[in-house]
């Protein structure tokens, strides 16, 4: 086996869905907070506070991204070795010396001969042993391709309790067994919020996309409709997103996901399409989060829109990926004494020497 830990999995697994509802409603309320300037306040203080605002925004960025890259790394990790994988339990609050020894011993069984080893390790799970330890026999569980060590592994996710349900759930991602995986379905829809987020993220460490998208489909609310779309985008499954949009739905949650996964051309045909204009703007503030220059061009383009809406998200899109140069060449180009006003305004907020410039020209009366 790898060097890496099956352990260091869950904790990606658990940080990213942590972190990615964190990070994105974040950016979508500093997006929104992005709309309505400061009435009155000094233009020290305007630069100061967008100035702020600007690296918030690019902090929340990259965390999502990261976010997606770590996911993404969880899941490659699923072969990760059984030595590591024991710290689990060491790490929360620390292991006794009885349970260290258990442990210790369970880690002999994964060389063992299977047949020999089961019977330990289903005696170990219906035992008094702590959780810590029942922990480590479940991933030495999960490592065995017998019928009957999986049987009871996917007993253990149907019917545990607490902790140690969630923790056999996460195995049977690890093990990735085919056929044990496919009915994590069952668990899942019989399931409360805890153990449906626990299957996701069993399909996230397998890589089981297919699955990810049935439970889309089938999602009886918005918000978990959202928690499966947006592993979906951590997993980078952009095939499967997008088969969420053509099939109609334009939620906030899928133009999130869109935006995650860096999928530049879906949040441009939502943009443009015949989607509510509160979900096209979402869109279009969005492809502010992905950047880079073909993101960069279309924002130019979209503020041009005659919608309102539009060329307000676009320019809110334009802050948020420090479009200085955009910027400069909108409001060079612009005849309208109201836009030009609006986009000086933005380019001073994202600073540089282009908004140096394009200030000391209006002092002036002349254009940059």
């Amino acid at each position: 086996m790898s060097q890496r830990t099956a352990d260091g999995v869950r904790e990606r697994v658990s940080s990213h869905n942590k972190n990615q509802g964190i990070n994105m409603r974040s950016i979508i309320i500093l997006l929104l907070a992005l709309g309505a300037a400061p009435p009155a306040a000094s233009q020290a203080a305007e630069q100061s506070q967008a100035a702020a605002t600007r690296s918030q925004a690019q902090a929340q960025i990259d965390q999502a991204r990261a976010g997606r890259e770590e996911a993404r790394a969880g899941s490659a990790a699923a072969t990760a070795s059984a030595d590591q994988a024991s710290q689990h339990g060491q790490r929360k609050g620390g292991a006794s010396e009885e349970e260290q020894l258990a442990i210790a011993a369970l880690e002999g069984l994964i060389s063992a001969p299977q047949e020999r080893a089961f019977p330990l390790l289903k005696r170990v799970l219906t035992s008094q042993h702590s959780d810590k330890v029942k922990a480590r026999a479940l991933f030495v569980l999960s490592q065995m391709d017998m019928p009957e060590a999986q049987a009871l592994l996917l007993s253990m996710a149907s019917t545990g309790s607490g902790e140690l349900r969630g923790e056999a759930i996460r195995m049977i991602g690890i093990g990735g067994d085919k056929e044990t995986l496919g009915k994590l379905g069952a668990i899942y829809a019989s399931g409360d919020k805890h153990v449906r987020q626990e299957v996701l993220n069993a399909y996230l460490i397998a890589g089981r996309k297919d699955e990810v998208l049935k439970i889309v489909l089938a999602a009886k609310s918005e918000e978990e409709s959202d928690a499966a779309v947006q592993m979906l985008a951590a997993m980078g499954a952009v095939a499967e997103l997008r088969k969420l949009g053509d099939s109609g739905r334009h939620s906030k949650g899928l133009v999130q996901a869109y935006a995650i996964a860096g999928d530049l051309d879906s949040l441009r045909k939502i943009a443009t399409g015949n989607a509510p204009i509160e979900t096209r703007a979402d869109a279009v503030q969005s492809i502010g989060i992905i950047g880079g220059e073909k993101g960069r061009a279309a924002l130019r383009e979209l503020f041009r829109s005659p919608q309102e809406e539009i060329k307000q998200a676009a320019l809110q899109g334009m802050l948020i990926s420090g479009d200085e140069k955009g910027l400069l060449e909108l409001y060079r180009s612009s005849t309208n004494p109201a836009e030009k006003r609006e986009l000086l305004r933005t380019l001073t907020m994202v600073g540089g020497d282009a908004a140096i410039e394009a200030i000391d020209a209006a002092l002036q009366g002349k254009s940059p």
